[in-house]
């Protein structure tokens, strides 16, 4: 296979593997994922005992958003609802198929005293660990490096399913892939592969714009994006910009506040899923692009999201709405101008702007995260279609772009590695 065959069919894989559809904030999920596949191997199913053990960034990120169908937040209520709804073979829509009727053993069993949850003492960026015991078996099973990722089973402390463990700091084949390639070439491939190769990241317009009306009827969260939608202080509501934020905003509000609607992620967010694409769509009705114009800025945004994505930790303090944000520009320039000079200057002028927005855990406000990196998404294309452009010499901006985007790597990884044990410090003794 020649190289640029080989950089094609692994563009296709990256997206094929990492822009997937999810029910509800994926590190809670993770969590009830595990639960759900404790329960598959337990016969008696009578539980009595669910104890949870995640890494720092998980519990960061599942402490304050709303399981989806339950209307209440947390690791406890994730078990749960796992355990007692929860489909082990739907990966991240695990607890899609839940109703009603599940709701009283969810609340009985969260509130049984029976389920309890911990930091594990562990490396691991992404790390779940949950055990579950019935009146004559118990099961653990270990998830890491991937929100699905499973790689251990125990029954009664006989292992029935292993394989090796991923490394603490390792990442997956597509994000190595990733940090081999430059941005001139996401920007080629989403102009140049044939239609009929990407077709299926239209998948992630119906997902998530059905969130988007999901969020402006419903009052979800901060209704961030219904309030901006009707704002009273402003006689412009239904210009541009304005669609930009609120749309995006009110899909986080639903995705953020406890909506059925699965959404389709980016890197393993559903956020970052939305940010990348919800931009893309408002601007593709705003020019009346054709469905492959549309097809071709959704390609170039979720691919730009992982190409950048590829050089941070796969949870961060960093919040990496602003990155798939920064996605969202490129698609968002192709629509409008098709010009790849203001393509790489929106880019970094988002570098130059709000690249030190930190992660503080998933909940309803990061409808307002994704607000800010829309609204910084906004700014920084408007710019560049003027022909203005940060200079290199300004902070984390350099004169080239791939430059700028490992840099921001860098930041992420290194610069920001002691700021989540504070924030989750902060989160725990409220």
């Amino acid at each position: 296979m020649c190289s640029q065959e080989k950089t094609r069919t692994n563009f296709i894989k990256a997206l094929k593997d990492s822009v997937v559809p999810a029910t509800g904030c994926t590190e809670p999920i993770a969590v009830a994922f595990g639960a759900a596949n404790c329960l598959a191997y337990l016969e008696n199913k009578d539980i009595q005992k669910i104890e949870i053990s995640v890494s720092l960034g998980v519990m960061k990120n599942a402490m304050a958003v709303i399981v989806p169908g339950t209307g209440k937040p947390g690791l406890l209520v994730a078990a749960a609802t796992g355990a007692i709804a929860g489909d082990p073979t739907a990966g991240l829509n695990v607890i899609a198929n839940l109703v009603d009727d599940d709701l009283p053993k969810i609340n009985e069993l969260v509130t049984s005293g029976k389920v309890s949850a911990k930091i594990a003492p562990v490396e691991d960026k992404l790390y779940v660990e949950v055990n579950v015991t019935d009146r004559e078996d118990n099961v653990k099973v270990c998830i890491a490096g991937g929100h699905t990722n499973i790689f251990l089973i125990k029954k009664n402390d006989q292992v029935i399913f292993s394989k090796t463990r991923p490394a603490a700091y390792s990442i997956s084949e597509s994000q190595k892939f990733l940090q081999t390639i430059k941005f001139k070439d996401v920007w080629n491939f989403a102009q140049t592969e044939p239609l009929e190769n990407i077709s299926f990241i239209k998948d992630s317009a119906d997902l998530n714009m059905a969130l988007v009306d999901d969020g402006l009827k419903n009052n979800y969260g901060l209704s961030l994006g219904k309030s901006l939608k009707n704002s009273p202080l402003s006689s412009t509501t239904d210009d541009f910009s304005n669609k930009l934020i609120s749309y995006s905003s009110a899909a986080s509000d639903a995705r953020m506040g406890g909506s059925q609607l699965p959404a389709m992620t980016n890197s393993g967010s559903g956020n970052q899923g939305i940010a990348a694409t919800i931009p893309v769509c408002v601007t593709s009705e705003y020019i009346d692009a054709s469905e492959e114009q549309l097809i071709r800025a959704l390609t170039l945004s979720h691919l730009t999201a992982l190409y950048i994505h590829a050089f941070l930790p796969v949870l961060s303090a960093y919040c990496a709405v602003d990155s798939a944000a920064m996605g969202a520009g490129t698609g968002c320039v192709y629509l409008l101008k098709n010009n790849y000079e203001m393509a790489t200057a929106t880019i970094k002028n988002m570098v130059g702007d709000a690249a030190g927005m930190v992660c503080d855990g998933a909940g309803c406000s990061c409808a307002m995260k994704v607000a800010s990196s829309v609204s910084s998404m906004y700014r920084a294309m408007n710019l560049a279609i003027q022909g203005i452009a940060i200079p290199g010499s300004n902070g984390l901006v350099s004169d080239d772009v791939d430059t700028t985007i490992r840099g921001l790597g860098v930041l992420a990884t290194d610069g920001l590695k002691e700021t989540n044990p504070i924030i989750l410090d902060i989160m725990m003794q409220k």
